[in-house]
């Protein structure tokens, strides 16, 4: 089933605010089952919001609109609505008593501006707001169902988990099933080929996006069609380049080693990232979990009592390599080269190899031995 995300303010439009809502109605309506095609967001004018509400209950099942249900002038969207679903604004008193009642026990006025909030569109559904005083409603036109939720981002996840949410779970739709990749060491056109090659003339929906280095895939698998199949066939051509499947920062994988160390001291001798894995590693709060000491020159000497190591290293060839040592045990690893043409020390190739070496001194700690932590 289809859906679109109409969020409604000029202050998102001019870039004042971060459309929150939209991300987050987005994560919502997904893990209910709905296949979100559109985020279209407007200003204030009517005349603008009536040409894209009446272009999306053409195009999907479900239209999620947000904001402009307050008691100012620019707040028209259940002008609007009625409007487009061909229904007069019917106010009313029952609302009106309890709004103002609402205000009084919160030591605010209620004034005749705030009347327009106690007009609805006459065959709507009302929707309670547990948080606020903006309610929600469910206008319907043709087949499409409209859904009007309050812009203040606290009451619109108020009145959406407590009368949105359980109404669409009542309808048990069917759901895809979300796989997800995090690729290191390839360009995202690369990984687009070999994934679209492997699972050509299947009807799976993939999207791809970047946070440089990393390449992420995310796989829709629909309903009723077995799922490991197309991991393994995925996982034939991207596998090596792989370093998660979770959500979150991909690295914490290494921070997530060094908890089976927690007394012990890190040592960083880093002579290529110029203060690039200095930074990630205060991303993944190393530094409020270990004593920590860093140095950009290469250190020969051998770690002390309960102190682990890492080294990251370009030699003479420029191959970099990432090394551990504790105690008597080291253990080295080159790095795959970066699948893009740049000089060594180019601001991306560190962040590139930075990287790298975190994946690699994770497993490398993963494999240290009960004795190691004695």
């Amino acid at each position: 089933m289809k859906a679109a995300i109409f969020t409604i303010g000029t202050e998102l439009v001019e870039g004042d605010i971060v459309n929150t809502n939209a991300a987050w109605l987005a994560s919502q309506l997904h893990d209910c089952g709905f296949a979100v095609t559109h985020h279209v967001s407007t200003t204030d004018t009517e005349a603008d919001m009536k040409e894209v509400l009446e272009w999306l209950v053409k195009k999907v099942d479900w239209v999620f609109v947000s904001g402009g249900l307050g008691p100012t002038s620019d707040d028209r969207t259940r002008n609007v609505v009625a409007d487009v679903v061909g229904e007069k604004l019917v106010y009313s008193e029952e609302i009106w008593t309890q709004l103002g009642e609402s205000y009084r026990a919160r030591g605010f006025t209620v004034t005749e501006d705030h009347k327009q909030q106690c007009f609805f569109p006459e065959k709507c559904t009302r929707l309670v707001n547990p948080v606020g005083s903006a309610l929600g409603f469910v206008s319907t036109i043709r087949n499409t169902t409209i859904v009007v939720l309050p812009g203040p981002p606290a009451e619109l996840k108020g009145v959406f988990s407590s009368g949105v949410e359980p109404s669409i779970q009542a309808l048990r739709l069917r759901k895809a099933k979300s796989v997800r990749w995090v690729c290191l060491g390839l360009t995202e056109s690369g990984v687009s080929e070999k994934v679209a090659e492997a699972v050509a003339g299947q009807q799976l929906e993939i999207s791809y996006r970047v946070d440089i280095p990393y390449v992420y895939v995310k796989v829709w698998i629909p309903d009723g069609q077995a799922e490991q199949p197309v991991i393994d066939i995925i996982n034939a051509v991207i596998g090596e380049y792989t370093v998660s499947t979770g959500e979150g920062d991909p690295a914490t994988v290494f921070a997530k080693a060094l908890s089976a160390f927690p007394d012990y001291t890190l040592q960083f001798s880093d002579s290529l990232s110029s203060g690039k894995l200095i930074t990630r590693l205060a991303d993944l709060n190393v530094f409020d979990t270990h004593p920590v000491s860093f140095t950009n020159l290469p250190d020969n000497r051998s770690p002390s009592d309960k102190t682990l190591l890492f080294s990251l290293v370009p030699d003479d060839q420029e191959r970099v390599w990432a090394q551990l040592q504790s105690g008597a045990n080291t253990q080295t690893q080159q790095l795959k080269a970066p699948p893009y043409t740049m000089d060594l020390h180019s601001p991306r190739v560190r962040r590139y190899y930075s990287e790298q070496a975190l994946h690699a001194w994770a497993r490398m700690v993963q494999t240290l031995g009960p004795y190691e932590r004695e």
